[in-house]
């Protein structure tokens, strides 16, 4: 079982190289750059506004960490088949789970390190806290993302009702941490800590009690499936996975607006991309996902070139994700016998997402506007710098990119 996990752990991370290095590309790592550095130096503006007893300071500290405690989850690299193949070892899948558990751990304790570095001039500024106290947080922090995956690792066996109700997991992912953190804001650090490692204890001395249990493969399996999904659907967002499967859902409040669409044959494919991009799961949720994920980066974020960058990235990483839907449609075999020529599909495909594109632009615009009301010159740099990017985008970019996939698909 040890070197089976040690197999698959290579395999996944093979996988994962693949995917990180299409996502980190030179363009994507250069707007990365600016995008940290502009984070980085209106954070340095920010705390130098702040003083010591803020009010508000230790709840933000506490519901940061808190959310960050919810990253990271147990990694078990099972697959479907396993219920079948490895039900015979079911009693020595503790090995195996066990390896799952120490891998999904140390990249758990790594996000808390770095949030934990992030958080650390807020906490200074606002509290004055000690050196000693800085290492006992994160130590807090270690501790409870320890408990909490342990949590998990009980889920994969047959447990008592209670706790198939979420009761106990509601305990040690949320309640605990939460009483932990607002004693070590408000009260004491070292009594915070005590806590945690009463917890600790408690969540290993427990394990006892359910390591020899039978294996709910079928949680174990769900959990893994999901796991890899929400990987995939941030994969997703800079390329194409296979992985993910599209479904679709009939959105019925989109239908005036649809409706509009004028049931012609020149309008075959405007009709065919329109319905179908908003009836489809993946990338009508994609384009939601990316538009407000910018636009709550656009309300928190001021300065002249910073939300410009950000708008032109967003707009581009929207309409690039798009483009593969161009061919959506090409293995239907009933499209290929509609009397359209490929020059009426692309100019729709282009009307679609000249659409897509200025709805986003639109957001953006307001929310920079919201933000930065009396900056004129970033308000006129996205108002430009978005409608020409559109434009080259749509009528210069997308063409040749389109070509590019014809020609690589025949």
């Amino acid at each position: 079982m040890k070197q089976l996990f040690k197999r698959r752990l290579v395999n996944h991370l093979k996988e994962m190289m693949s995917y990180l290095r299409l996502v980190f590309n030179d363009y994507f790592v250069l707007a990365l750059l600016f995008m940290i550095g502009g984070l980085g130096y209106y954070y340095s503006n920010a705390l130098k506004q702040l003083h010591v007893g803020v009010w508000w300071a230790p709840l933000v500290s506490i519901g940061i960490h808190l959310v960050g405690l919810q990253l990271g989850r147990m990694a078990t690299l099972v697959q479907d088949p396993d219920y079948v193949f490895l039900l015979p070892k079911e009693f020595e899948m503790i090995d195996y789970l066990k390896r799952g558990f120490n891998y999904s751990l140390i990249l758990a304790w790594f996000i808390q390190i770095l949030i934990w570095f992030v958080m650390l001039p807020f906490i200074q500024i606002t509290t004055r806290i000690d050196s000693l106290e800085m290492v006992m947080l994160l130590l807090i922090l270690l501790g409870l993302k320890a408990t909490w995956l342990n949590a998990e690792f009980a889920r994969k066996y047959r447990l008592r009702p209670n706790w198939r109700l979420g009761y106990q997991r509601l305990i040690w992912r949320f309640i605990i941490p939460l009483l932990a953190l607002t004693i070590a804001a408000y009260f004491s650090y070292v009594a915070a800590l005590l806590l945690v490692a009463a917890a600790v204890v408690a969540s290993w001395v427990g394990r006892r009690s359910w390591s020899n249990r039978s294996v709910d493969w079928q949680t174990m399996i769900n959990d893994e499936n999901s796991r890899m999904h929400t990987v995939y659907q941030f994969f997703n967002l800079f390329t194409d996975v296979p992985a993910i499967s599209g479904s679709v859902k009939r959105r019925r409040y989109l239908d005036t607006l649809l409706g509009r669409i004028k049931l012609i044959p020149d309008n075959t494919y405007l009709y065919l991309y329109a319905h179908g991009i908003a009836r489809d799961n993946e990338m009508s949720g994609l384009y939601v996902r990316l538009m407000v994920i910018g636009t709550l980066l656009l309300v928190f974020i001021k300065g002249e070139a910073l939300p410009i960058v950000l708008c032109l990235l967003f707009v581009y990483l929207i309409g690039f994700q798009m483009i593969p839907f161009y061919f959506h449609f090409d293995d239907n075999a009933f499209v290929h016998i509609y009397p359209v020529t490929h020059q009426f599909q692309l100019k729709n495909f282009q009307r679609v997402l000249l659409w897509l594109l200025s709805i986003v632009a639109i957001i953006f615009g307001i929310a920079v506007i919201a933000v930065n009301a009396n900056n004129l010159m970033t308000i006129l740099g996205v108002i430009i710098g978005e409608a020409v990017e559109i434009w080259a985008f749509i009528y210069l970019y997308v063409p040749r990119r389109i070509a590019r996939g014809q020609r690589s698909r025949d």
